[in-house]
């Protein structure tokens, strides 16, 4: 009974996860706690082929279900060797981190051997010493003072804004995307940037006193919030595989997605894009550091490749110039030039 109860609340809890976040606000959180079940799964997968043989069937088709979100979080493949160019996307916390980190963000990229870089939360006053070292550059929204932008190393021969329509309210959730047509030696690319809606839940927020009225005072706090942004982010989503479908290139989407890689639009991104951390991520566990320093290494930064591209591996840089650390995916050339 324990098992068939284990694997209808898995199936059950899937489902929900692949509800788009503006029908259901709250989501967020299953994509969280969805990937967890792998490990009841896994204790029970081991009891069964003891005990029920039967029964394992179960458990198997549960722990298929749960695979990919699970993968997307794991860390499994080595670095590879030798990489022919480099897209790092990097939420950049606005260089508030500490005085001069623009500087050493822009030491980090050459070190680094970054050919594209993509950043949110980008202030532009500070941002000099970054956009000195790449003479192509884009931002979004252009008339700005915090948003989106695109360093290039190689041609960037179009560009432009992208608007989430379905956000009503002109707001940064509004504007927080834009694009590159980038003219690379052996192709021509379109790279997506994009910044979804944030929890807005601060390190302070997260600080629970012992005493039980304060836990349920932040809980439900902290719950308002999530489901406000689950809401932007599934609105959001719509536009984001609209823009994918209708790219005249290849495309890279890149960003943070203030989420972990699960449920409704990553489950239809994987239709459109190769996500290369599932199988070839290596180095660092979990991007965004405040969940990392209370013990939950989770990643709510992707970068979403078309299949076409030769794409080699993808790593988290284990640097702390931001409350982000930069996700950096590596290409190989192509072995036939192609035609746009």
């Amino acid at each position: 009974m324990a098992n068939l109860g284990l694997f209808i609340l898995t199936v059950l809890l899937g489902l929900f996860t692949l509800l788009p976040g503006n029908w259901i606000p709250g989501v967020g959180i299953l994509n969280i706690v969805f990937p967890l079940l792998i490990i009841p799964q896994l204790i029970m997968l081991l009891i069964g082929i003891r005990y029920q043989p039967k029964l394992v069937v179960f458990n198997a088709i549960c722990i298929v279900l749960i695979f990919f979100p699970v993968m997307a979080q794991l860390p499994v493949s080595a670095a590879p060797e030798q990489t022919a160019w480099k897209v790092a996307s990097y939420n950049v916390r606005a260089f508030y981190q500490q005085r001069g980190i623009a500087k050493d963000i822009a030491q980090w990229t050459q070190s680094e051997g970054i050919d594209i870089l993509c950043t949110q939360e980008m202030r532009r006053s500070v941002a000099y010493p970054v956009a000195a070292h790449y003479p192509f550059r884009v931002y979004a929204p252009n008339n700005k003072r915090i948003g989106t932008a695109i360093y290039s190393k190689f041609p960037i021969v179009k560009h432009g804004s992208l608007i989430f329509d379905a956000i009503e309210e002109n707001s940064y959730a509004r504007r927080s995307a834009g694009y590159a047509d980038i003219a690379l030696p052996d192709d021509t690319i379109r790279i997506i940037n994009i910044h979804l809606s944030s929890t807005g839940i601060k390190d302070m927020d997260m600080e629970i006193e012992p005493s039980r009225e304060e836990w349920i005072e932040k809980s439900q706090f902290m719950a308002k919030k999530i489901a406000r942004s689950d809401r932007d982010r599934g609105k959001q989503g719509r536009s984001i595989l609209h823009w994918v479908d209708e790219s005249p290139y290849p495309v890279v989407l890149t960003g943070d997605f203030n989420s972990v890689p699960g449920g409704n639009l990553y489950a239809r991104l994987l239709w459109k894009l190769d996500d290369p951390y599932l199988f070839k991520g290596s180095g660092a566990w979990g991007s965004y550091l405040p969940l990392l320093q209370k013990g939950v290494p989770l990643r709510i930064d992707w970068t979403l490749v078309d299949e076409q591209l030769p794409y080699s591996g993808q790593y988290l840089s284990d640097v702390a110039f931001s409350d982000h650390r930069p996700l950096i995916t590596t290409f190989n050339a192509r072995s036939e030039p192609q035609e746009d």
